[in-house]
């Protein structure tokens, strides 16, 4: 079987030819305007191929990456590069490159379509529902009109996000980004660019993606040409308000003056301006060109959280600072809102809140302290988003700390064992992996490493360590397990990570907290069998529910918001933690705790098993019982105390963290 490479591969590779010294992963991934796991990711497969090609990839660690040949076999894999089918684009290249075309062209039809991604008519079709739920997802449509092709349709603003999120969010950014340039009128990019040199030499600065704003900027000149405008209670965005960053801002006045020449309607240079100051920049902050005095609330508050989370662990601000900027430009807005009387609530929340409880939880106790310290009490809605971006800054500085270690154990010969684990190293992205080893070699070398989890080609067992069985033919459904089973270990060791850190460091360790702090003697049930997750989280609820602490809407949201976004809850091993929002039915702060006889499948797909449920009545964001219960019940000494047939009441009310 032949290796082939995507695109983005191809290019990876085509620049480590033209090197002579070695490239770190972060200077390829500026190169490539990827992240430094996607570069990671990629070089399993360049590898694989470089091999495939007598070649040798020499990686050394702190170092970077090198091709080890001589000109003569770089010049022979530049060449098979160029021989190689072009546009072989994976499926997630493919939607991104359907959708971009849909945002640029009035009409697209499968055919046009299906040649830009250089497969068949057929595999478009059936791939076409992916690419109506990424537009339907951000709340536009596509529609479709037999015999003349397919357009969008829906809020101009919407169509814009689209955009913007393809060439700056998206994983397959680059893919989208080559099919803009391409499709885009050369005169408007032209344009566009010139735009963007302006704007620099006006700052200053440079910005760190160029083309993150260029293509923006040339989609909102195209869409302005076609007379596509935007509605005019859109003036404002979520990036930038007007009434916020009024015109005594002198960089936004600056800003708004030197677009005028390019953009003469007035709501559409403040959409442009939103572009440009969501942009990060290679010097600076813009806040500090400004000569505005003493930092704003917004400032202090954006500081005081990324310190609270430097307590958990170190953060490399410099590498997240863009994020931080979107933090602190949110937070300005949540405050505005909040001293207009301009309430926010979005049906997002749920989503942001369930997925990163750990995080939604230390990010409203540290809003608490801000309400005290400056005056400022946000909604739910408001903290759920501010919980996002610090759990997008946790994520990315702790992601080689919890980087899971992977051991791929294969009865086949190399050749065989090397193309499975070349197809299965998206699904292993930051993992450290190891192998491919036989069943005898991966028991010798598990004696002296700590290994997450194994995926083996075979039955095989290796004590606690979790192993995934895998079809030798790696169907799509194969490798769709083992991504789900490597997400869902990442999710559970970063919880761990995040809980051991929380209770060695923020807490006093002069104070033992025991589960009695928290859960009173008659709200514990132990040795209690069931086998359905929905009744025992019924089950749980029952003494709460029975003294009126919580209604039963309360417990019915808590089992819709399992069946709706999956085993989240499962924060730490045999243990689910439920809840419901603040408003959903619920009138004092309080948990419970229901142990089971016997351990249960937990979740819509059965994904995890429990042995513990705790029930979290959240009734004001003053109190956190997650974050006091779930260090606790994290510990070894806790999981094994639950296993045990001859638990009682007593015993879970002396566990202690």
């Amino acid at each position: 079987m032949m290796i082939e490479l995507t695109r983005r591969q191809s290019l990876c590779l085509r620049y480590l030819c033209r090197q002579d010294s070695y490239s770190t992963v972060a200077e390829l991934a500026r190169h490539l305007d990827v992240s430094e796991r996607t570069i990671r990711s990629d070089l399993k497969a360049i590898d694989a191929y470089v091999r495939e090609h007598g070649g040798r990839l020499l990686r050394v660690p702190g170092t970077g990456i090198l091709l080890a040949d001589g000109q003569a076999r770089r010049t022979r894999l530049l060449a098979s590069l160029d021989g190689a089918s072009v546009g072989v684009l994976k499926r997630e290249e493919r939607t991104a490159t359907a959708a971009m075309l849909l945002l640029v062209r009035p009409i697209t039809t499968f055919e046009l379509i299906a040649r830009a991604c250089n497969v068949s008519r057929q595999t478009i079709i059936g791939q076409f529902d992916a690419i109506d739920a990424f537009f339907e997802s951000r709340g536009v449509e596509v529609r479709r009109e037999q015999g003349i092709g397919s357009y969008l349709s829906g809020d101009e603003l919407a169509i814009r996000r689209c955009f913007v999120w393809l060439v700056t969010n998206d994983p397959e950014r680059m893919q989208a980004r080559d099919t803009a340039l391409r499709e885009l009128p050369a005169t408007v990019l032209k344009e566009a660019r010139a735009l963007v040199e302006r704007i620099e030499r006006m700052q200053g600065m440079e910005f760190t993606d160029f083309e993150a704003l260029r293509l923006p900027l040339a989609y909102t000149l195209c869409r302005i040409g076609e007379n596509h405008l935007l509605a005019r209670e859109a003036a404002s965005t979520n990036v930038l308000d007007r009434e916020l960053l009024s015109q005594d801002d002198p960089y936004l006045s600056a800003l708004l003056g030197l677009l005028e020449a390019d953009i003469s309607e007035q709501r559409e240079r403040f959409f442009a301006a939103s572009l440009v100051l969501a942009q990060r920049t290679t010097g600076v902050g813009r806040m500090h060109r400004i000569e505005t005095g003493e930092p704003d609330e917004a400032t202090l508050i954006s500081r005081d959280l990324i310190a609270a989370l430097h307590e958990l662990h170190v953060i490399d601000e410099g590498a997240v600072q863009h994020l931080i900027d979107g933090l602190t430009t949110h937070l300005r807005a949540a405050i505005y809102r909040c001293r207009n009387d301009i309430q926010v609530e979005n049906e997002l929340s749920p989503q942001i809140m369930v997925p990163i409880a750990l995080l939604y939880d230390f990010t409203r106790k540290e809003m608490c302290r801000a309400e005290q310290r400056y005056g400022v009490c946000l909604n739910d809605a408001e903290i759920a988003y501010i919980a996002m971006y610090l759990d997008t800054i946790y994520e990315s500085s702790i992601r080689d700390t919890v980087a899971l270690s992977v051991l791929f154990v294969c009865a086949f010969g190399l050749a065989s064992s090397s193309i499975l684990m070349t197809r299965l190293s998206h699904a292993f992205a930051e993992c450290e992996v190891y192998g491919p080893m036989t069943e005898a070699e991966a028991i010798a070398f598990m004696r002296g490493h700590d290994v997450d989890l194994v995926i083996s080609t075979s039955d095989c067992h290796f004590g606690s360590v979790p192993v995934l069985t895998v079809d030798p033919l790696l169907s799509q459904a194969e490798l769709e397990k083992v991504k789900s089973g490597i997400m869902q270990l990442s999710y559970s060791k970063m919880c761990s990570y995040f809980l051991r850190s929380y209770s060695t460091t923020v807490q006093d360790r002069d104070d033992v907290h025991y589960v009695r702090d928290f859960v009173e003697p008659r709200d514990i049930q132990v040795n209690v069998a069931c086998s359905n997750w929905r009744h025992a989280i019924r089950l749980a609820a029952g003494p709460l529910l029975e003294r009126g602490l919580i209604e039963e809407r309360y417990v019915e949201r808590m089992v819709s918001a399992v069946e709706d976004f999956g085993p989240y809850m499962v924060l730490t091993p045999q243990t689910a933690y439920v809840h419901a929002g603040v408003n959903d039915g619920t009138h004092a702060n309080c948990a419970s705790v229901l142990v089971l006889s016997e351990s249960i499948p937990f979740g819509p797909h059965h994904e995890k098993r429990v042995r513990c449920i705790v029930v979290l009545g959240i009734h004001d964001k003053e109190h956190s019982f997650l974050l006091g219960l779930a260090p606790i019940f994290e510990r070894e000494e806790t999981i094994s105390c639950l296993e045990r047939p001859q638990i009682d009441v007593a015993t879970v009310l002396g566990l202690h963290d």
